[in-house]
């Protein structure tokens, strides 16, 4: 073949290279004579389509986010519920941090909450974190404790106010890193928001005697200038099925009966009474006692999320997700959920790769966050629904 015949044909294979390699959507030589890579909402994740219904655009192997729950104003955003009349809009919740130990129980403030956190911490211990649309009205709650990462994570995905007293040092990290001060108070440099019960500190340690309420909150809240407005719409917990229609009958099977075990120490059950359609809370055994009450405490709604998937950082960023499931109505559901960064909202998806929104009866909630290794002890109904894995 003549030399000037091959130059025309390399000439020629090199140019339709060329034209392939720019026709495929983030290639390489499309970035770097871009001279930028291309945009995402965050880090390592895609952005979010904007086509009408909020479905997530894969992008390569990035995550995909889940779409934005959508809110209704009319409804509380914690409980999915109607908005009690008279109560503020546009206000942060609050969170408080609960004493867990068999020492600290009785507790107070439990079946007032709208939403209620349990996390294992440290030596198997687990902490409650009890959360308030309104906390003008929160009744005394405590005995009020430290602050722990697990719960900081959930109270920063709805931009709550936090109470504490003392934080361990993974929480006081994340804090320093995505919880304005404004929007903090540690009881133990600012107590104004505690009171000591003497009566109890005969009977058990001193730090857990002291409890908060509705005015004493307000009231410190004001004193040091907390951030207590909303800059926006509130954001909802939970993708709620709207409270004027029918409650979802969830598909897996039955569930009367909920176990699941935190770590040797620590373990709580739910039975279902079908009387009040909710779930009855058991502690060490017996019944976990709201002592403002005198009752059990109950739910609507239980949550249980196992933290198996997540690329969890040492400093406790980074994306948590995993396998879980939903219980409501005498009925569960395997739920997926995910969290891409401690300041994002906790979505609760179906257990499918679609990355849609499970949809949660309105009501109080409770939310367990549970390591993986005890995923073989959760049974419903005595049976496992989980894989081990």
């Amino acid at each position: 073949m003549p030399k000037q015949l091959c130059g025309v044909l390399a000439m020629i294979g090199a140019a339709l290279l060329c034209l392939c390699a720019c026709a495929v959507p983030g290639s390489g030589a499309q970035a770097s004579s871009a001279g930028q890579q291309p945009s995402a909402s965050a880090p390592g994740f895609a952005s979010s389509s904007s086509k009408a219904g909020g479905e997530a655009r894969p992008a390569g192997s990035q995550t995909v986010l889940p779409p934005e729950v959508v809110t209704d104003p009319s409804a509380d955003p914690l409980t999915g519920l109607p908005r009690p009349e008279g109560a503020p809009e546009g206000t942060r919740p609050l969170a408080v941090m609960v004493d867990n130990l068999q020492t600290a129980l009785p507790q107070r403030g439990l079946q007032a909450a709208d939403l209620v956190c349990e996390a294992v911490t440290e030596g198997g211990v687990t902490r409650l974190m009890a959360v308030f649309s309104d906390y003008s009205a929160m009744p005394q709650t405590g005995p009020v404790c430290f602050a722990r990462s697990e719960h900081v994570r959930l109270l920063l995905s709805l931009d709550a106010l936090y109470l504490y007293v003392g934080a361990s040092p993974d929480a006081a990290q994340l804090m320093a890193q995505y919880l304005p001060d404004s929007r903090a108070l540690d009881g133990q440099d600012r107590a104004e928001a505690l009171s000591l019960d003497p009566q109890r500190g005969q009977e058990t340690d001193i730090e857990l005697c002291w409890f908060t309420d509705g005015a004493l909150f307000s009231a410190a809240a004001q004193r040091y200038a907390l951030d207590r407005t909303l800059a926006g719409p509130a954001r909802a917990a939970f993708q709620f099925v709207p409270y004027a229609g029918e409650k979802r009958r969830l598909a897996d099977g039955s569930a009367q009966e909920v176990y699941l075990r935190f770590s040797s120490y620590a373990n709580s059950m739910f039975s279902y009474h079908k009387e009040t359609g909710q779930y009855v809370k058991y502690r060490f055994g017996a019944p976990h006692l709201d002592e403002n009450t005198g009752e059990a405490v109950t739910f609507d709604n239980l949550l249980v999320l196992f933290v198996t998937d997540g690329e969890l950082q040492a400093d406790g960023t980074g994306e948590q997700s995993g396998a879980g499931c939903y219980v409501c109505g005498g009925r569960y559901e395997r739920i997926r959920w995910m969290q891409a960064a401690p300041d994002a909202p906790l979505s609760i998806l179906t257990d499918d790769e679609t990355m849609t929104l499970a949809a949660i009866n309105p009501g109080r909630s409770y939310v367990a966050v549970v390591e993986r290794s005890m995923r073989p002890y959760f049974r419903i109904d005595g049976k496992s629904v989980l894989s081990a894995g």
